[in-house]
């Protein structure tokens, strides 16, 4: 942007210098065609310093512009400023375009120049300066409709961005409490039981939430670390069914590198654990599977409990959940979780996503 400041005025005074030119050009081929011979050098001065003179008419119409705006309740206002600041850039024109050329023209060997009745020379270039200000004002008008427009475009994708974000720090704040509600009831069911493995729960619990706090702000993190974070999370579990929980995990080749929302799997792999396991089940086995279908990172979360939940049953807030995270961080790049029965027995959750690396996707 700066770069591009810089460089403004130069293009400005090459565009007024293509003007001169043209203008001379059609002035001397004018004076030639009417058999006018020996104006060349008059012509070329007079035209480069009527237009060279016109540079003021940049900074008068934008300062004007940017004070007065255009619109229902100011045209009147913004109207009478631009007739004010056409005045002044005239009467400013026709005296520099008459000083520079009575300098110039002796320097040229051309003799005194004679530009007339200067009480009429004023009011006739105030008709052409009027053209070439509206021009002018005109352009000013609609660089800064459009800066205006792609500001307010920035703000909006800001405005999306920062709310895409405190939506998905709100969908992950839920899972906080959830997820404690859960354990701590999963606890206290042992206590009163056992209170070296109630003791050993609380130890794992307090590790897994150190690690979780620890990064608050991380949206997304490399599958190795999300399942690392996991098995803590199982380890708490584990503790309350000894050896009542078998967890597996696949990642085929060509998505270890992939890029996964933080704690996706949690709510997923406490719904197995929870409806899996319900009735008189007392363990169960949970196969992770992730893999790379051409620019999507795919994963099943499966397991042998009692299958989903008959239909017509709303779902849970822990697929709602991860439903809503992933349509937040992916949109329309993301399916719905998708839940459904094995044939072998138990449930299955597959999420789509696009495929991104853990260096790409960690915010």
């Amino acid at each position: 942007m700066t770069s591009r400041r810089r460089l403004l005025p130069l293009l400005i005074f090459l565009l007024f210098t293509a003007i001169g030119l043209l203008l001379f050009s059609y002035r001397y081929l004018d004076d030639l065609a009417g058999h006018r011979y020996g104006t060349l050098v008059q012509r070329f001065i007079e035209e480069m310093t009527g237009v060279y003179a016109a540079l003021p008419i940049v900074p008068i119409a934008r300062y004007v512009g940017r004070r007065f705006s255009w619109c229902r309740a100011t045209w009147p206002t913004a109207l009478a400023a631009n007739l004010a600041a056409l005045v002044v850039y005239s009467a400013l024109h026709t005296t520099l375009m008459a000083l520079s050329r009575a300098l110039i023209f002796p320097l040229a060997g051309l003799g005194a120049y004679d530009y007339g009745d200067m009480v009429l020379r004023y009011p006739m270039e105030a008709s052409n300066d009027a053209v070439f200000y509206a021009i002018a004002a005109g352009f000013v008008f609609f660089i800064r409709r459009e800066a205006r427009a792609r500001r307010a475009e920035l703000e909006a994708v800001e405005l999306r961005g920062r709310l895409a974000q405190a939506t998905l720090e709100n969908l992950r704040l839920q899972l906080h409490p959830h997820f404690l509600f859960n354990a701590l009831n999963a606890i206290s069911a042992v206590m009163y039981e056992d209170v070296g493995r109630a003791d050993a729960m609380l130890a794992k619990l307090s590790e897994f939430l150190r690690t979780v706090l620890a990064s608050s702000d991380v949206q997304q993190v490399s599958i190795g670390d999300e399942i690392d974070v996991e098995r803590m999370y199982l380890d708490v579990m584990r503790a309350r069914l000894e050896r009542g929980l078998r967890f597996d995990v696949r990642v085929a080749r060509g998505a270890e590198a992939a890029s996964v929302p933080f704690l996706v799997l949690q709510p997923l792999l406490e719904n197995a654990i929870r409806h899996g396991m319900a009735g008189e089940r007392e363990a169960i086995a949970i196969e992770v599977d992730v893999a790379r279908e051409g620019a999507q990172t795919v994963i099943s979360v499966a397991d042998d409990g009692v299958g989903p939940p008959p239909a017509g049953v709303r779902r849970g807030r822990g697929l709602a959940n991860v439903e809503s995270r992933l349509r937040v961080l992916f949109g329309e790049g993301a399916t719905s979780c998708a839940l459904e029965a094995r044939a072998a027995g138990g449930s299955q959750v597959t999420l789509r996503f696009p495929f991104t690396t853990a260096g790409a996707g960690t915010s």
